[in-house]
């Protein structure tokens, strides 16, 4: 079969490879869709903590059961399923405590401990799939793992009323799964921050109240405005870099709660004033929980469109064309979706 791997920085080969023997509890899986992750432009920069070159990025994954292993018990060949690629360890305190998200030594695809899914097949354990219903488009089923991160982001501001307004910081694709799930969750107001218009427009058609550029309008004031001067009681960061931390303090209200997501290990600079004297709050946000996943994947199996956020579907043999977009952004990019084979 072939495969798509980084083998070295900012440079992908085809390359091929066996096809995976299953162990007992595994399912192979005929690759459909395979999703291209923020995560894995770290990889392709060789900027990534854990994940290094040659590997076989991809960890976002639509596809149908091929075969499966002698102690397969609830999935048969032919199911169309999505994967939660995270697999921890269930013995750690964390686990125990029911936060498989920050479980120290878990699994995840597309890495040292498992194969990515930029694959023609991959094998993955029964646990980890949910099932995709019928008449449901599969390349929507793709953004299952980063739409459960968005409700998982939601999680987090479980604590807000419905009608407490919110700011999303960074409409990329994270940021607009989170818009997703909180619109999905009932929180009515919602704004959105990006100096990429594009993705401010997608998000309008996504349900955000309203959205600023800051390349152009003051967007903090703009919200507080929108606020009545309060600010939002939930702020979701997805980027970084500038004065963007210290913006979001600046919108947020009074005793608001920050979720910010970008994992750096560039030192920031921001000015903490607003967060101690407001009593705000800021935490960060990793992974997932299962119950995460299977919001996200109800959520596409309701039949929720979400074609605005697929901008591009490229074979596999073009996975290096799919970097260099998401890189270079020579046309407007959210989601690209790589669909095997060649």
């Amino acid at each position: 079969m072939n495969t798509a791997v980084i083998v070295e920085k900012h440079q992908v080969a085809i390359q091929e490879t066996a096809i995976p023997e299953l162990k007992d509890d595994e399912v192979l899986i005929k690759v459909l869709y395979a999703g291209l992750c923020g995560s894995d432009v770290h990889l392709f920069h060789d900027a990534h903590p854990f994940r290094k070159p040659p590997m076989i990025p991809g960890h976002e994954l639509a596809g149908e059961i091929a075969a499966v292993g002698p102690a397969v018990r609830h999935h048969r060949v032919g199911d169309r399923v999505v994967v939660n690629h995270a697999i921890p360890c269930g013995e750690c305190r964390y686990c125990k405590a029911g936060q498989v998200n920050i479980c120290p030594t878990k699994i995840v695809a597309g890495s040292a401990n498992m194969m990515g899914f930029f694959a023609e097949y991959v094998n993955v354990p029964e646990r980890t799939l949910y099932t995709v219903a019928l008449g449901i488009s599969m390349q929507h089923a793709a953004i299952a793992e980063p739409l459960s991160i968005g409700f998982h982001i939601m999680r987090r501001l479980a604590h807000l009323d419905r009608d407490e307004p919110i700011a999303i910081v960074g409409t990329g694709t994270i940021g607009l799964v989170a818009l997703i799930a909180a619109k999905s969750l009932g929180y009515t107001t919602v704004y959105g921050l990006d100096t990429m218009d594009y993705n401010l427009d997608i998000a309008r058609q996504l349900g955000a109240t309203a959205t600023f550029n800051p390349l152009r309008e003051q967007a903090t004031e703009a919200v507080l405005q929108a606020t009545g001067g309060l600010g939002t009681g939930g702020t979701i960061i997805t980027a970084m870099g500038g004065s963007i931390l210290t913006d979001a303090f600046a919108l947020s209200s009074l005793q608001a709660t920050l979720v910010m997501l970008p994992m750096t290990a560039q030192p920031m600079e921001a000015n903490f004033f607003r967060l101690v004297s407001g009593e705000q709050s800021l935490i960060g946000c990793r992974g997932i929980v299962e119950q995460d996943f299977a919001d996200a994947v109800g959520l596409i199996n309701s039949g929720y469109d979400f074609g605005p956020l697929i901008t591009h579907i490229l074979p596999l043999s073009e996975s290096q064309r799919a970097f260099e977009l998401m890189v270079n952004r020579m046309e407007p990019v959210i989601k690209i979706l790589i669909a095997p084979p060649l």
